[in-house]
């Protein structure tokens, strides 16, 4: 059998490096729709997951917050408003972004203006009544909202769990280890841990084409 050797010139690791990542980049390119589609429902399949798991969404079905807010479908709620969320993100290829361009990932409802202005965000009792139960579990902090009033706990109640009940000197606010604030509420604190899943999505979705 012959033996061959091939010297391999000087600036030849540099060139093999160059037309690796150039040809990464055009299957990058050309298969980029599919990858970020990939990502987004990926990430809104995550998104509703983190949100789910939430102390204050299990409340609202079926615990503390759905007595004290007085919601018989609190389930419903909620979870109508966490598949709006989950919805909203938005996965997009962003060029010009280093030297295979960057992924842009955003979720439509920032302010939380989408989700108070749902018809689940609240709900007008029978004395006619509006009452903003979202409002104030996002973004009402360990504000007062019922002068007057405190919530007693028994059998009678809308959801069965209780009443609001008169008190000279009392006043009602949203129980405190669940109260939230425009940039510290429940959903914030659900989705601030994913940042390293979101990276292990967006690069196995890459990985599948290179």
């Amino acid at each position: 059998m012959a033996n061959f050797k091939i010297k391999l010139e000087a600036g030849f690791g540099s060139y093999f490096k160059k037309e690796i990542e150039k040809e990464i980049a055009l299957k990058i390119k050309s298969s980029i729709n599919n990858i970020t589609e990939a990502i987004e429902i990926a990430l809104q399949t995550l998104v509703k997951s983190r949100l789910h798991e939430a102390p204050e969404v299990d409340s609202l079905a079926s615990g503390e917050l759905r007595y004290q807010f007085g919601l018989v479908d609190g389930a419903s709620r909620i979870s109508n408003i966490i598949d709006m969320w989950a919805e909203s993100v938005e996965v997009r290829y962003v060029q010009g972004f280093g030297k295979l361009g960057g992924i842009s990932i955003s979720m439509g409802d920032n302010d939380f203006s989408r989700a108070l202005s749902m018809s689940e965000a609240e709900f007008t009792t029978e004395k006619g009544t509006s009452l903003e139960w979202l409002r104030w579990l996002l973004l009402e902090g360990d504000t007062r909202i019922v002068n007057r009033y405190q919530f007693q706990s028994g059998r009678r109640g809308r959801a069965g769990g209780g009443i609001m009940v008169s008190r000279q000197r009392a006043s009602w606010g949203v129980p405190s280890q669940f109260a939230g604030t425009d940039n510290n509420n429940f959903a914030t604190r659900a989705l601030e841990s994913m940042q390293d899943e979101i990276d292990v999505i967006v690069r196995r979705e890459i990985t599948k084409v290179i």
